[in-house]
């Protein structure tokens, strides 16, 4: 792929960060960004999300670093959130934002958690009576809320959601973080020789 000069884009889990040679080998073969999904800058939310272990639940407090590791190389990474977890309360819309800026990531995804008929999510949400529309796949858009949030109401998740996209890619931030990845790190990593360590 080196000789091809591709540019290509993934999406991966966050253990991608422990492998130096294989963040370097990315960076040499053309990956330009990779997606990840983080699903909630706060502990709360993540236990339970993933059914058998855990993981992001356990590996939450890792997430900067991993972002930073990453980006080093020259890697953009792309920090997916889900809102409307269960317990997130409207404090998570603040959450995000300040978690996005800190962190320093390159590009950020929002979506509303969004039960699928046939997982567990839909059933466990229709058990508990949860789902303002039984089958409806036209409200399956990661961006219509098709359920009742806990502890926030369908208002508050409705609201934060529009004023959190609004302030995550207005022209000014946007402009920022494509400026600060290039210069702290893109271009280290595609010069490192001009880089004092």
């Amino acid at each position: 792929m080196q000789s091809r000069r591709l540019r290509w884009f993934t999406e991966c889990d966050l253990r991608v960060y422990e492998d130096a040679e294989l963040l370097d080998l990315m960076h040499a073969s053309g990956c330009a960004e990779v997606l990840i999904g983080f699903e909630s800058p706060v502990e709360t939310g993540l236990p339970g999300l993933e059914m058998k272990n855990d993981w992001k639940h356990r590996r939450w407090c890792e997430y900067r670093d991993a972002i930073h590791r990453i980006q080093s190389r020259g890697i953009r990474v792309n920090g997916c959130f889900i809102l409307g977890l269960d317990g997130h309360t409207p404090e998570v819309f603040d959450a995000v934002y300040e978690f996005a800026c800190e962190s320093e990531l390159y590009d950020v995804q929002i979506t509303i958690q969004t039960p699928f008929p046939g997982t567990p999510l839909y059933s466990r949400l229709k058990t508990a009576g949860r789902l303002l529309h039984d089958g409806e796949w036209n409200r399956c858009t990661l961006f219509d809320i098709n359920y009742l949030p806990e502890p926030m109401s369908v208002e508050e998740l409705r609201t934060g959601f529009y004023h959190l996209a609004r302030r995550l890619y207005g022209d000014q931030i946007s402009h920022w973080r494509r400026d600060n990845f290039n210069r702290k790190y893109l271009k280290p990593a595609l010069h490192p020789e001009r880089t004092s360590i």
